[in-house]
């Protein structure tokens, strides 16, 4: 038990997450292709994002993503959050934060690509902060901070809207000029 007289618990006896995904990544005969810390700020750059001051990145290098691993990363993390009884598709109707699910994703893919792989590099998935100002599919032009994932893949970086499974080239997303922060 953790910190029991502190409120926190141990989880309980039947508690299990799905097995954590194993990413796709792009490979050129061996090891997996590399993206720097810089070549994501220039595709951000080239996405048509301005945002370079609030950049962020954890790590210099990170493995690319696949874009047809994609499907399976959403599915898990939608599994893992039914697994705790969460019910993804319904998240926005409660206080929400992406950042919460990009986290998720990041150290779920990590863990993966640890455990099933020669893999030692970071994953890029990482989250972007903006103000929507443009309707996108879903979602409302009401002005108001909404966080989303970000996955630099084969095809470029591409923005994730779990609840409602929206996916959108970076060059296509349509609040991209309202992004305030972009962390990998």
């Amino acid at each position: 038990m953790l910190f029991a007289a502190g409120g926190l618990a141990a989880a309980p006896a039947n508690f299990s997450l799905p097995a954590f995904p194993v990413p796709a990544l792009v490979r050129d005969g061996g090891p997996a292709k590399e993206i720097s810390s810089m070549r994501l700020l220039r595709d951000l750059y080239k996405g048509g994002v301005k945002a370079s001051d609030n950049f962020e990145a954890s790590d210099t290098d990170y493995a690319l993503l696949r874009v047809d691993s994609l499907g399976n990363l959403a599915g898990w993390l939608e599994t893992a959050c039914k697994s705790v009884g969460l019910e993804l598709p319904q998240a926005r109707a409660r206080a929400y934060d992406g950042v919460v699910f990009s986290r998720l994703l990041a150290v779920g893919t990590s863990l993966g690509a640890l455990r099933e792989s020669d893999i030692k590099l970071a994953m890029p998935v990482g989250v972007i902060v903006c103000q929507r100002d443009v309707v996108w599919g879903d979602l409302p032009a009401d002005g108001a901070a909404d966080a989303y994932v970000i996955f630099a893949t084969d095809t470029g970086i591409l923005v994730y809207d779990p609840p409602t499974r929206q996916l959108a080239a970076l060059a296509d997303f349509p609040n991209k000029a309202r992004i305030s922060r972009i962390r990998f």
